[in-house]
């Protein structure tokens, strides 16, 4: 237990850890106003279980006590050279700062559209405005045979009516040697136009189910193909895909609130735009021109 105790007494970080509360006692005790001057910079536990958390997530491990100080002293480097350069002015007129203190807002208010909970009628509704974005596409189950580049004409109709009169016929006889897959489960246009090349789906979607059908040309060269399923275009259905339309909800709903807080906090300024060739906006109607109440800003 002893030598326990003699080996935390020498750990550093705990030499920081109580440094730090000693100063924040004394600072509490001191009879000040309970506000820390300007020249006080403070590092509280939970700022530094945050660095701790940071160097987790990148280094999938927890920090040595001495990077776990190499971290906090980064952290008081960065907060003295910050503070610094607010004194020196050095924030103002810089692009960089400008659009990163703008994003941050932007930030705040999508948040607040991120913790917002629609009522099923209101998703319901979305839904329903969007719903061709939503409408799950036609799908085929085929397989298929590759007849190769430049079969001939006689080739491909004996192939056809060898096939289709007796279905227990061996399709290989007819197959050339190819990478491609004989047979294709459900699959979206898409999915099928990746496997065997654009455009074809195209030519198989009003192939009938269960017969051989063809020829189908492609960038691989000349397949008879026989659709196994046809599954038509489905409405699409909220229980189905409730997280998906409630992400998007969400998204349309945060460009509204940042447009509502952009002209709530506009409205607190006077806007002059001095110049010879002020920018305007062309009235949709001939409606007479109202003015805003908005800074001055001087390009």
């Amino acid at each position: 237990m002893k030598m326990t105790l003699m080996r935390l007494l020498r750990e550093p970080l705990l030499h920081f850890f109580v440094l730090g509360g000693l100063i924040f006692v004394l600072y509490t005790n001191g009879g000040g106003s309970g506000e820390l001057p300007p020249e006080m910079i403070s590092i509280t536990a939970a700022q530094i279980d945050q660095l701790s958390a940071q160097f987790t997530s990148i280094w999938r491990r927890s920090p040595t006590n001495d990077e776990l100080i190499n971290l906090v002293d980064g952290y008081v480097r960065e907060e003295v050279y910050y503070r610094e350069a607010l004194a020196l002015g050095l924030d103002q007129n810089d692009a960089v700062v400008r659009q990163r203190m703008r994003q941050k807002i932007e930030f705040l208010t999508d948040i607040g559209a991120q913790m917002m909970d629609p009522t099923p009628e209101e998703l319901q509704a979305y839904l329903s405005a969007n719903e061709e974005k939503y409408r799950q596409g036609s799908r085929r189950a085929l397989e298929q045979i590759f007849l190769g580049q430049t079969p001939t004409q006689e080739e491909i109709a004996l192939a056809l009516q060898d096939l289709n009169s007796d279905p227990a016929n061996n399709s290989s006889v007819f197959s050339k040697r190819s990478f491609l897959p004989a047979e294709l489960g459900s699959s979206l246009p898409e999915a099928i136009d990746s496997v065997y090349g654009n455009g074809f789906f195209e030519q198989i979607k009003e192939f009938p189910t269960g017969k051989w059908s063809g020829p189908v040309v492609s960038a691989h060269g000349v397949h008879l193909v026989r659709v196994l399923d046809n599954q038509a275009a489905q409405a699409p259905v909220l229980a189905e895909m409730r997280k998906t339309v409630l992400r998007d909800w969400q998204a349309e709903k945060a460009i509204e609130l940042r447009e509502l807080d952009y002209l709530a906090r506009k409205e607190r300024f006077t806007i002059e735009i001095f110049g010879r060739k002020s920018p305007t906006k062309a009235s949709p109607t001939k409606a007479s021109p109202t003015k805003e109440s908005p800074t001055r800003e001087t390009p």
